[in-house]
């Protein structure tokens, strides 16, 4: 144990808009992070390149010597196999396809690699050093670019048999609906994240108003202004978003019985427009005894509980 507190890995969060990369102590203190937009669009060998220099730009900024550098931990979207590293054609990213990224990277940077779904890291940065805190049970859901899940149990990551536990963002939420990146209908994510919610307010707008004059909305924080002067159609929307995500984890609550379910991700600050009928969803549909123990919390960490639990990943493993 002493070993790994006077050691430093590096940490990483891959998401659809940035990557965030990071020097960690093995007591959870973060050194030196920095963001970058995530190449997401220029293919497979273009982001591996990508990845290992940012990588590399990260270790010499911290100014620490690279034999400090103990190991690295990576938080991805998925699906993927944790164990082996190996990234299986996650739907926001080009040109994937059973690629090794473990193997890869390591050869590359020359420390050991862990590799885990960024929904999961998200979850464990939680329980480690956030919400999640000294909770036996807990369920992260990351809203963004995209929506993802993970669950701890006891301290630990629960995987499933084949490594992709915890895709709640792929769950059918309404029979015959949108179509979504993954090519099936009606799931969570195709109207919870934020390209989702943007073009179904874009679109109820347009309808409203008039169409010579039309402005779409290009970003949350514009949502978000209109919320704020009281825009009924923006509300509407954002209140209907709220009550899917609460019929999601209502089944979640009766199907898990988690501790705790925390909400993580830009999506979260449209505040309690969403996070509000979201409670009451949750309420309304959900068994009491699931309810009567949860917690719905909004993550503690921010942006760094994937790095978090990126890091305490590849820390567990050395």
């Amino acid at each position: 144990m002493t070993k790994i507190l006077n050691n430093h890995v590096l940490a990483a969060d891959v998401g659809g808009t940035n990557t965030r990369m990071a020097i960690v102590t093995g007591n959870g203190e973060i050194l030196t992070l920095i963001k970058r937009p995530t190449h997401c669009k220029d293919g497979q060998d273009e982001m591996i390149t990508f990845l290992v220099s940012f990588a590399r730009e990260v270790i010499e900024k911290s100014n620490l010597p690279e034999e400090k550098i103990c190991g690295m931990g990576i938080g991805f979207p998925g699906p993927l196999n944790a164990e082996t590293g190996t990234i299986f054609n996650p739907p926001n990213l080009n040109g994937w396809d059973n690629v090794p990224l473990k193997d890869i990277l390591g050869k590359e940077l020359k420390v050991p690699v862990a590799i885990e779904n960024d929904a999961n890291a998200a979850a464990l940065g939680e329980w480690w050093k956030g919400a999640g805190s000294g909770t036996s049970s807990l369920f992260c859901i990351t809203l963004g670019t995209g929506v993802g899940g993970g669950m701890v149990l006891g301290g630990k990551v629960w995987h499933g048999a084949s490594s992709i536990a915890g895709e709640i963002g792929h769950t059918t939420i309404i029979r015959d609906g949108i179509e979504c990146t993954c090519g099936n209908t009606g799931c969570l994510e195709i109207y919870a994240c934020s390209g989702g919610i943007l073009k179904r307010v874009n679109d109820a707008l347009l309808k409203e108003g008039d169409n010579g004059k039309f402005q779409p909305l290009t970003d949350l924080k514009e949502i978000g202004q209109m919320l704020i002067q009281g825009n009924e159609v923006v509300l509407k929307v954002i209140k209907e978003t709220g009550v899917i995500l609460g019929i999601a984890i209502a089944n979640l609550a009766n199907l898990l019985n988690p501790e705790m379910v925390v909400l993580f991700g830009g999506v979260t600050n449209l505040g309690t427009s969403l996070i509000g009928p979201l409670r009451e969803e949750v309420k309304r549909r959900a068994f009491k005894k699931a309810t009567e123990s949860l917690r719905i919390e909004l993550s503690q960490l921010g942006d760094n509980s994937g790095i978090f639990g990126a890091a305490k990943n590849i820390l567990s493993q050395l």
